[in-house]
């Protein structure tokens, strides 16, 4: 037998144990099954009922009630022949994760006078939510979510283990997404003066650079969450978009300290950054373009950042020296965290390759780590983000503090398998994580030849149409907690069978040393997600569990928007709007309300941004501050 064909082999026969698990998995998730929860299986409900609970403990089982068995059981969903949507697969998760932690007094197997408090719908998603025990896009707040990470459930003095950080993450990440509550609505204030337009952003704006010194108000500029204010969220309902812009700020910049987010109004719906702070005062190259400063690159890419004229915006202009002082986060997100821009701003040169950075930019000898015996490596066949096999590998960040880790994935076509030569392989692709200067986390994905592009064919994400991985959201998406652990496969086999595929003794001592345990693994793992990354989410007042913020709102930004959300974009009341839809092209007339239909329609987050300017220069017409004639006579409409 070939080593080829003994590595097919191998694949095939741990593809066939671990399919029911895979079927099933998250899509962003632990790159193989880091935790036991999925495939514990529950018990028989106690005699003894307790508390509320998910307000109170349960007493301490009696002596003799037996214990969870590690073993493996049927999921509670089972997987769907007919390709289940992604959603469907991770609510499955999601709701194993709950059934093995706490089924035994809360599962669907139980009576509602057997289960602890009447409570037997702990796999129940919708149930969870319809009761109050899981609130929609808001982990924070979900008592599930709050008596796991305290510990309070499973109870202290049961016999049960603590729920895993991993397994609160994956139930809190799919709380927090807002692709799975569509329609959902948030906490809307009726207060009918809540209306921040651009006259009044920009009297703040400039009421801020009149307190400051005129050697710093060049590096000044604004990020402004008024929009979603003026579309009705109330300010104290805004966190997770304010988490999502310093988590923004942060995760671009490139400075060795993290930079600070200042509130600059009451609502603290307007916010501060200093250029200097994330070192986004540089000149940077994207695609070719020059740009005197990142800034300037994201306003260039962004199609809502229009250049205003009037008293305000002139004088706000005149002090910061940009066209652009002020952007909203959701929009700066939705460009300067994707693509060619992206790595831009982290300092990723895209014409070189991806060796090239890690030799030349981290400062690492790849090959000499390998043969030292300083990288380590684990490799899975039941990778939960790639359709094949797939193989990670850290090394230290040598021209500073950090960790570096990239994961090759292998085509389906090129017949590739991790089990071939534990040495040598030829990758379909790669994905690098590394620690940027201030902790946080830097992603760059390459093609086969290393060639380090914008997204990949091999990475899934569901939440995209296209269901291709895009840098930095869907990483950021995964790792919305740090790195994640992996559970080696090709250690122990190729040991086991090292004659067979032709590995002499220094090889075998070799693939030991790099190939190291899986406790060992994830030991390193929780090392370099706690040394770096949770310290620089800390750093910042962003919190360390639960869903990725700046994914969040970078996917609730791309849904389609309601009139609400249009009129917040343009500065008006949602009423304002309505009335004037008739002045605007036809596409936006979906928004309108009717007798049927009193919130109004939905409409494309495309087909609205390509009307965004003209509709600005109507809406703002009897603003202070408002669009150049010029460029409104160019699109046809005046103001």
């Amino acid at each position: 037998m070939t080593r080829k064909q003994y590595g097919k082999l191998l694949t095939l026969r741990s593809l066939s144990i671990g399919f029911s698990a895979a079927a099933l998995a998250l899509a962003c998730g632990s790159d193989s099954n880091d935790t036991p929860t999925e495939d514990i299986p529950t018990r028989p409900p106690a005699e003894d009922p307790c508390a509320n609970p998910l307000s109170a403990t349960c007493p301490t089982a009696p002596i003799n009630q037996p214990k969870p068995d590690p073993g493996v059981v049927a999921p509670v969903k089972p997987a769907d022949p007919k390709k289940p949507t992604q959603q469907e697969l991770d609510e499955a998760v999601v709701e194993n994760i709950l059934q093995a932690n706490c089924g035994y007094c809360h599962g669907p197997a139980l009576t509602p006078a057997q289960a602890q408090a009447g409570m037997n719908y702990i796999n129940d998603i919708k149930k969870l939510a319809d009761t109050g025990k899981i609130v929609p896009l808001n982990s924070a707040g979900s008592r599930i979510i709050q008596r796991m990470t305290k510990g309070e459930m499973p109870p202290p003095q049961s016999p049960y283990p603590q729920v895993t950080a991993a397994d609160i993450d994956k139930v809190a990440a799919y709380i927090d997404n807002p692709r799975y509550w569509p329609g959902t609505p948030v906490a809307v204030c009726t207060d009918k003066g809540q209306l921040t337009d651009f006259d009044d952003l920009y009297r703040d704006v400039n009421s801020d650079l009149a307190k400051a010194d005129n050697d710093d108000t060049p590096f000044y500029r604004y990020i402004s969450l008024s929009n979603r204010f003026t579309a009705g969220v109330c300010a104290d309902a805004l966190d997770r978009d304010r988490d999502g812009m310093v988590k923004m700020m942060n995760a671009l910049s490139i400075r060795a300290n993290t930079g600070d987010v200042v509130p600059v109004n009451p609502d603290e719906t307007l916010y501060r950054i200093d250029l200097r702070q994330f070192d986004w005062d540089r000149a940077i190259t994207v695609e070719g373009a020059n740009f005197t400063d990142v800034w300037e690159a994201i306003a260039a890419a962004n199609p809502y950042a229009v250049e205003l004229f009037g008293d305000d915006a002139d004088d706000a202009k005149q002090d910061t020296l940009t066209q652009f002082p002020v952007m909203f986060a959701d929009q700066m997100m939705d460009v300067a965290a994707i693509g060619n821009l992206y790595y831009a701003i982290i300092d990723v040169d895209v014409n070189l390759p991806l060796a090239t950075f890690i030799s030349d930019k981290l400062g690492i000898n790849v090959a000499q780590d390998i043969a030292d015996e300083e990288a380590i490596r684990a490799g899975t066949t039941k990778s939960r983000i790639s359709r094949q096999d797939r193989l990670v590998e850290r090394h230290d960040i040598v021209v500073r503090g950090g960790a570096f880790w990239q994961s090759f994935d292998f085509e389906d076509d090129a017949n590739e398998s991790i089990f071939e030569d534990p040495f040598g392989f030829t990758p379909g692709g790669t994905e690098a994580i590394f620690t940027l200067p201030n902790g946080m986390l830097g992603f760059i994905i390459a093609d086969a030849a290393g060639n380090i592009v914008e997204d990949s064919d091999i990475l899934l994400d569901t939440n995209q149409n296209n269901f291709r991985a895009i840098t930095s959201v869907s990483c950021s998406n995964c790792h919305a907690v740090g790195f994640i652990p992996v559970v080696d496969e090709v250690r122990d086999i190729a040991v086991a069978n090292a004659r067979d595929i032709g590995l002499n003794r220094d090889e075998v001592e070799q693939l030991q040393g790099i190939y190291v345990s899986p406790a060992e693994f994830a030991r390193v793992v929780k090392d370099d997600s706690e040394s770096f990354y949770q310290r620089a989410l800390q750093k910042v007042e962003l919190p360390i569990q639960g869903g990725d913020p700046l994914s969040s709102v970078f996917l609730r930004f791309d849904q389609d928007l309601t009139l609400a959300d249009a009129a917040g974009d343009l500065g008006v009341t949602p009423e304002d709007l309505d009335g004037s839809l008739g002045l605007l092209d036809p596409t936006l007339a979906v928004l309108g309300t009717s007798r049927t239909r009193p919130a109004g329609g939905t409409l494309d987050r495309d087909d609205f941004t390509a009307q965004f300017t003209a509709a600005l220069c109507v809406m703002t017409g009897s603003n202070e501050n408002a669009p150049d004639p010029a460029v409104c006579a160019a699109l046809g409409v005046g103001n």
